[in-house]
């Protein structure tokens, strides 16, 4: 009842929009949502040690949906699976989030999972976007050694960011999520307060770091080990429904940006969203107008815009330059977009080049 309700309420919202827009609603585009993308490499081991919990994000279905028009109105803010089958809306570029619950200060077992895209809609084109979720806070868990224990038994650690501050006790074992940025690491006993050591961390990393302390019982100090076996540095989850394993043999089964980089001297079909084009050996171009047709960018995100995070794109062969090019098609930005050529280096960056074909 609760899910009809929510449903009803989103087409009331999308009814509204419609109504003030009749002019644009001539011919109308539809934009339709879901979760989708080959599925990463997550291994069970690590993601328990650093004390995540995978049934914590699962259920897709309660994810938090907000569709907006760019710097305009919200059209629907609610859960995923109430979202409807298909956002009738007028030409424009609109701005997708989800995420699996929010958070914006420290918490303990709050691991979030997102992701954010872009889609351009042109009078009467059906889009769909893929969502790919991926962790994108960040934790700390500590394990604690008797020589930890015997000289900083008395009080607790406190673990600062720009976003609020978490006490971690002894005796936790808990891991501790904050979003991506510097953390310090304070040994608090009483009023008595002592900066040990700072991490800084980026998304969609978990740290499991073991302190001991000093064997020398005169001096000061303590020695931290970081137990790699549980960090998990540039993991990806992706959490949707299941798909094939991504192998890079046919356009279902793509690669995606990540794993395409591993495997250079292949031909394989690769996926991604066109971010950009007159690429140079230092800069990408990531708005109209373009002057290159010979090439153009792809990334994870619709919204990336670090060049380091592309991937490089060579239009040789006349058909595949003639479709895809943003100096004759810049409504491609944004765009979805599979692939297939040899993997490469182009522009100083993985790339693929001589693509024989694609799939919009």
């Amino acid at each position: 009842m609760e899910r009809k309700r929510t449903f009803q309420h989103a087409l009331s919202v999308l009814l509204l929009f419609a109504a003030g827009c009749q002019g644009e609603l001539e011919n109308p585009s539809i934009l339709r949502i879901r979760l989708a993308g080959p599925t990463g490499s997550a291994s069970p081991e690590p993601l328990s040690a650093a004390g995540m919990r995978r049934t914590a994000a699962t259920d897709t279905g309660a994810f938090l949906l907000t569709v907006a028009r760019a710097g305009g109105d919200t059209l629907y803010h609610g859960a995923y699976g109430s979202r409807p089958d298909g956002f009738l809306l007028p030409n424009g570029t609109y701005e997708i989030d989800i995420c699996s619950q929010p958070f914006s200060a420290p918490a303990f077992d709050a691991p979030q999972y997102g992701d954010r895209q872009m889609a351009i809609l042109t009078a009467g084109q059906e889009v769909q976007v893929e969502l790919c979720c991926k962790l994108i806070n960040s934790s700390l868990r500590f394990t604690f050694a008797g020589s930890f224990r015997n000289r900083y038994g008395g009080g607790a650690l406190l673990l600062r960011s720009d976003a609020g501050s978490l006490t971690y006790g002894l005796e936790e074992q808990r891991a501790a999520w904050f979003p991506p940025g510097d953390v310090a690491v304070v040994y608090r006993n009483g009023d008595t307060t002592e900066t040990l050591f700072s991490r800084t961390l980026a998304p969609g990393t978990c740290h499991h770091l073991t302190l001991n302390a000093s064997s020398d019982e005169a001096a000061a100090g303590f020695s931290i080990r970081v137990d790699t076996t549980a960090t998990l540095i540039a993991e990806e989850l992706i959490i949707g429904p299941g798909y094939p394993a991504c192998d890079g043999l046919s356009r279902e089964s793509a690669y995606d940006l990540a794993t395409a980089a591993g495997h250079s001297g292949d031909t394989a079909w690769v996926w991604g969203y066109i971010v950009g084009g007159d690429l140079s050996a230092s800069s990408i171009r990531f708005e109209a107008p373009f002057e290159k047709n010979s090439h153009l960018a792809v990334a994870a995100s619709a919204l990336e815009r670090d060049r380091a995070k592309c991937f490089s794109v060579e239009l040789n062969r006349a058909a595949v330059r003639s479709a895809l090019n943003l100096v004759d098609h810049p409504e491609l930005l944004g765009r979805r977009v599979v692939l297939r050529g040899l993997l490469s280096t182009y522009f100083s960056l993985p790339g693929l080049r001589s693509v024989s074909d694609f799939s919009l």
